[in-house]
């Protein structure tokens, strides 16, 4: 089996990212590798999507830093109205460095930005397929 082929899903992920580069580049990659993505730009935007989707909502995919909203209240308050929906972060700054600001706990999932289209598939199946956050 090819690397790729592990990396296939076809759950659904709401990812937030408040730079509209990085959020394309990401959801094209997801969707390439046949998730179906709803893509926020910031945290309000992105519970209310959680509110009002019609279905499960697998992984919430967030950057920590955003202006409106960190990532950790976005999680909280999508949390609220999913549940089961598992939890995987990712920030420009390292993971060392937010848990030492009290943002991240040290067990979370976490992805160092820059990262590639492939690095990204690989880790959400690894949290998809792992234990919940």
């Amino acid at each position: 089996m090819r690397d790729g082929d592990r990396a296939q899903g076809e759950e659904t992920i709401l990812l937030v990212e408040d730079d509209d580069a990085v959020r394309a580049v990401a959801t094209r990659a997801l969707e390439r590798f046949g998730y179906k993505v709803l893509a926020a730009g910031g945290g309000e935007q992105a519970v209310e999507i959680g509110v009002n989707h019609e279905g499960a909502i697998d992984l919430l995919l967030t950057d920590i830093m955003m202006p409106d909203m960190n990532g950790v209240e976005v999680a909280a308050r999508v949390k609220e109205e999913c549940p089961g929906i598992r939890i995987f972060y990712m920030s420009g700054y390292a993971d060392r460095d937010l848990v030492r600001q009290g943002l991240l706990h040290p067990d979370t999932h976490f992805l160092q930005k820059p990262f590639t289209p492939q690095e990204l598939v690989g880790r959400v199946r690894e949290v998809l397929d792992g234990c919940s956050s």
